[in-house]
């Protein structure tokens, strides 16, 4: 095949490309394990996602994330294929998975040499050569051939897909291609809406006569694509995998920001490529106007798609390779425009200086991308993968785990998770739309939470503060942190035993149902009376949700002394803040509990403790029905105290 695609002459070209990959991947492997401590490892917890499923997979699972629960999680299902034929034989995906990243950026470079030279024939061997030496030297392409990701396989699958449509149309051949890129990442089904829309422009004027020959492309792309897309539907009824849907989402029908940050990666890839990369997209555009339209397209359609760029613009880095081309086609016509012939130097001087642009314009990132790499690498080591071992040998294997990084986490520890992110759990879909609507998450997290009861939350604790510095629900058990913050949301991580508020039924101490409204019953209490070594008094009260409340109540506790004066109280939102009354549907019970602080100088007597409920603004009370309601405060019960040393 090889034999077929490079002739002979073009061996020395391939063999040096291939040489110089291997010293550079062999640059970044050395600062990656020097900046992690010998230890190796992988950018992105996403690779541990796709080792999850691979193994599921792999051991007849299907496609699950927690094994036997079906989910389209995965957004590169034949990258997950392709790993689950590697776990027929080991379950050590991390490996397989670096060799597999290295030798697709190989292809990918020679498939880039191939495409350059199909554009400008046999005299734009030079410029072949300038373009794959362009991927090869690029930081960012050698970050992600040692990744463990699809990346590379779909920069290769789409560079092969443009290269068969270039030499023989939209047919078969080119259709399967296409298809295979699309199954390693979605931005693939664009590429190829992309070449049926060019082959139906090329065809304007003959369409109604020519439109039969597309049904076998059309229908090969079908065939590949239908299984997965079948699936989700089954499974989410969506055709996209569930991380489109949670990571997808723009407050604007177009970002700016988006674009702006996928220019700058680009430009910094290899400003000297760059440069010449409009008079390659206006050469290009007589060759390959498919070329040209995704090197446009999927920079503008990202900007639709996400309001940001994140994993350094990732889901656009595939378009290196058709940068290279383009730069290099226009160098070639630089080279032989007018104003390069004026030179006196020679065309072989002229293509060795442009050679020579384009080395110094991805030189000079090298050092950066190679300890990004290494970073990368060791913030995932110090949290995702320190988090897995920490939860593997310190919890139940039944235990339920809430994870905001679900890879190495769900890979190492082997637990049943939920994905509070959304990428395997679409019913965090909901709240996450929500987040971007502008509603609060935490709270309509906590009431998602309270009905799955995970044991335990395993987060950044910046993205869940409201439930992460709330001591009622989480307590704190475990800590990992790193150093740097070049990749990972947050330099430290916390594992949290939780209780969660909303209940599936109540056993209070003391029942005494109460309506407030016709909203609200109170159910009934428990109470810890107050402790001379500390003055600490706790109440717990039960709620019932009858109807859905329209407003946004706050509970008031007061402890009142013999002549009715209130001595301490505490006003606040149920459950502080993570259960307020506007988020209960009807039917559900929430455990309100509270500790309040005796003043350290009360005196001794008896005391009683009244409660209720009211709004913020006004101040007005909602009505209580009760024989020991009075102005719409409940008394509950009372207790004696007596302060030390002052005994009568």
């Amino acid at each position: 095949m090889v034999a077929k695609l490079f002739p002979s002459s073009h061996r020395l070209q391939l063999v040096s490309l291939t040489l110089l990959l291997i010293t550079l991947l062999g640059y970044f492997l050395y600062t990656e394990l020097r900046l992690t401590g010998g230890r190796l490892g992988v950018p992105l917890d996403d690779a541990w996602i796709h080792y999850q499923f691979a193994r599921n997979l792999a051991r007849g699972h299907g496609f699950s994330y927690n094994p036997g629960e079906a989910t389209p999680g995965s957004t590169a299902p034949l990258w997950t294929l392709l790993l689950a034929g590697v776990g027929l034989f080991t379950e050590d995906f991390l490996i397989p998975s670096l060799i597999l990243t290295a030798l697709f950026l190989l292809l990918t470079t020679w498939l880039t040499y191939g495409l350059t030279l199909e554009l400008l024939g046999p005299e734009g061997k030079v410029w072949a050569f300038i373009a794959g030496v362009g991927v090869v030297i690029t930081g960012r392409m050698l970050w992600a051939g040692l990744a463990g990701m699809e990346t590379t396989a779909f920069a290769a699958a789409s560079v092969a897909a443009v290269w068969a449509y270039q030499r023989r149309g939209l047919g078969p051949l080119s259709a399967l291609l296409f298809a295979l890129g699309g199954q390693l990442r979605p931005e693939g089904h664009a590429l190829f809406a992309l070449a049926v829309a060019d082959t139906a422009w090329a065809r304007r004027h003959t369409l109604w006569q020519t439109w039969p020959g597309l049904i076998s492309p059309l229908l090969v792309y079908a065939l590949v694509a239908a299984p997965y897309t079948l699936f989700s539907l089954g499974t989410t009824g969506h055709p996209l995998p569930n991380t489109f849907y949670a990571k997808a989402g723009s407050q604007h029908f177009f970002s700016l920001r988006a674009l702006r940050e996928t220019i700058a990666y680009h430009w910094q890839d290899n400003p000297a490529a760059f440069l010449l990369l409009p008079m390659g997209l206006i050469a290009a555009a007589s060759r390959s106007r498919l070329l040209v339209g995704w090197l446009i397209g999927l920079p503008l359609l990202t900007a639709i798609i996400v309001d940001l760029i994140w994993h350094h613009g990732r889901y656009t880095l595939p378009l290196i390779p058709f940068q290279m081309i383009a730069a290099a086609l226009g160098a070639a016509w630089l080279a032989q425009s007018r104003w390069g012939r004026s030179l006196i130097i020679s065309p072989a001087a002229r293509a060795t200086f442009l050679l020579l642009l384009i080395c110094l314009g991805g030189a000079w990132r090298l050092p950066y991308w190679a300890g990004m790499l290494g970073h990368n690498s060791n913030e995932i080591l110090e949290i995702d993968v320190a988090l897995g071992h920490w939860l593997a040998e310190n919890t139940p294997p039944d235990a339920f785990i809430a994870v905001d990084d679900i890879g190495a986490i769900t890979f190492l520890s082997q637990r049943r998770i939920l994905d509070l992110n959304g990428l395997v759990s679409p019913e965090m879909w909901p709240i996450i739309r929500g987040e971007a609507e502008g509603r609060p998450r935490n709270e309509a997290a906590a009431r998602l939470l309270s009905t799955l009861e995970p044991d335990y939350l395993v987060i950044f604790p910046l993205w869940h503060w409201e439930i992460a510095t709330n001591p009622i629900i989480a307590t704190p058990i475990h800590r990992v942190s790193v150093d740097t913050h070049s990749i990972i949301f947050g330099q430290e991580a916390f594992v949290y035993q939780m209780i969660w508020p909303y209940r599936l039924a109540a056993a209070p101490q003391v029942e005494m149902p109460a309506y407030l409204g016709s909203q609200i019953k109170l159910l009934g209490y428990d109470f810890t009376p107050p402790q001379t070594t500390d003055n600490l008094l706790a109440i717990t009260l039960y709620w019932q949700s009858i109807s859905l409340a329209t407003e946004g109540y706050d509970v008031f506790i007061h402890i009142l002394d013999e002549n009715n004066q209130i001595v301490t109280q505490v006003d606040s939102e149920p459950v502080a803040t993570l259960a307020p009354t506007h988020r209960w549907q009807p039917g559900d019970i929430i455990w309100d509990p509270y500790t309040l602080l005796l003043p350290s100088d009360l005196p001794n007597g008896t005391y009683r403790i009244t409660m209720g409920m009211f709004l913020r603004d006004s101040g007005e009370r909602l009505p209580i029905t009760h024989p020991l309601a009075n102005h719409n405060a409940l008394q509950l019960t009372s207790f004696s105290w007596t302060t030390p040393g002052n005994n009568p």
